[in-house]
């Protein structure tokens, strides 16, 4: 008899251990590693939204539209250059910008681009890993604060600070949707309405 309660107990504790046990869970730290990876794998995507652009005391507004096909990518923006428009297109290689008069400059890289036509310091290159929620792949990563998801709420890097205010879900990862980035010579803010593929 003895041994007929010795293994119901033993069955009843094996059976309640799941209750008790203490459960794994993932620190924020694991969590970022983990989506840093998911984020990489997305390699063509589109958002659009407006961005606001403030260098000294010059301000410009515009909505924004990025389409990102690996290295290649096409940015609209629509309003800041007396309500006309401009498109950045390129890739690795070569970076052209045409203004809605027809005017077309061109350069080996973005930033270069953009601070001879415009005189804007534009971190384009950084700009296209910032704003899927992970470090620019080509910095060091000076600083940096997660939530606890494991979503970066802050990051500070090539002298630039990143502040991530929302993100939203998309095609099963989350990203950014409302992002303030800040310089000593250039603010950006940039809110995201939508994310999708890239068609």
């Amino acid at each position: 008899m003895r041994l007929v309660w010795l293994a119901a107990l033993s069955l009843l504790l094996t059976a309640c251990a799941p209750l008790w046990q203490a459960k794994t869970t993932e620190s924020p730290e694991q969590k970022w590693q983990q989506q840093q990876q998911e984020i990489a794998s997305l390699k063509d995507w589109r958002f659009r939204g407006r961005t606001a652009i403030t260098q000294g005391r010059e301000g410009w507004n515009a909505g924004i539209t990025w389409q990102q096909q690996g290295d290649g990518f096409d940015i609209k923006l629509s309003g800041p250059f007396s309500q006309g428009g401009a498109e950045l297109m390129g890739d690795a290689q070569q970076v052209t910008l045409t203004l809605d008069n027809g005017e077309q400059y061109s350069a080996q890289t973005p930033e270069q681009l953009l601070a001879k036509t415009l005189g804007w310091l534009l971190p384009v290159s950084a700009l296209r890993d910032w704003v899927r929620g992970v470090p620019y792949k080509d910095a060091a990563v000076d600083k940096y604060q997660l939530d606890e998801n494991g979503r970066l709420k802050t990051l500070e890097q090539a002298g630039w600070q990143v502040e991530y205010l929302r993100y939203v879900p998309f095609n099963g990862l989350v990203v950014p949707a409302k992002i303030f980035i800040k310089h000593p010579d250039l603010n950006i803010r940039l809110v995201i309405a939508d994310w999708s593929r890239a068609e």
